[in-house]
């Protein structure tokens, strides 16, 4: 998978990107969120991780300057729990969370699931119709 991660703290970036190439991962990494949007237009991500809190623009901001294209999906990751933030990151087409710290394990399960997880129903499969009988 092709992973982009948002994120002021560098640590962060280093440590996650490290486990995400040794999974086999492509993962491009970025502190500024104006770059990011750039970067999400120009490439093709399979998932952004994104942070809230940073110190000029935030991860509502990303959500709502970047055209993310259907195929992307994005975490957000935060230590910052608030309720109506993760509802707003929702609400900007964000599939899931990660709460900082957080370890290999949970990182690896979500994006499992979430690269797995389509939100559209599947397809309906035509055939022959049965009439109903009539008594």
């Amino acid at each position: 998978m092709k992973i982009l991660i948002l994120d002021d703290n560098e640590a962060l970036r280093i440590a996650v990107g490290g486990i995400l190439r040794a999974l086999s991962h492509a993962v491009e990494t970025t502190d500024d969120a104006k770059v990011a949007v750039g970067m999400v237009e120009a490439g093709e991500y399979d998932f952004v991780l994104v942070d809230y809190k940073m110190p000029v623009t935030d991860g509502i901001w990303f959500m709502k300057n970047a055209k993310i294209p259907k195929r992307t999906k994005v975490l957000l990751m935060t230590a910052y729990v608030d309720r109506d933030v993760i509802a707003q990151m929702f609400e900007l087409g964000a599939v899931g969370y990660l709460i900082k710290p957080f370890d290999t394990e949970e990182l690896v399960r979500h994006l499992e699931f979430h690269s797995t997880r389509s939100d559209l129903p599947a397809p309906v499969q035509a055939g022959p119709r049965k009439r109903a009988d009539r008594k």
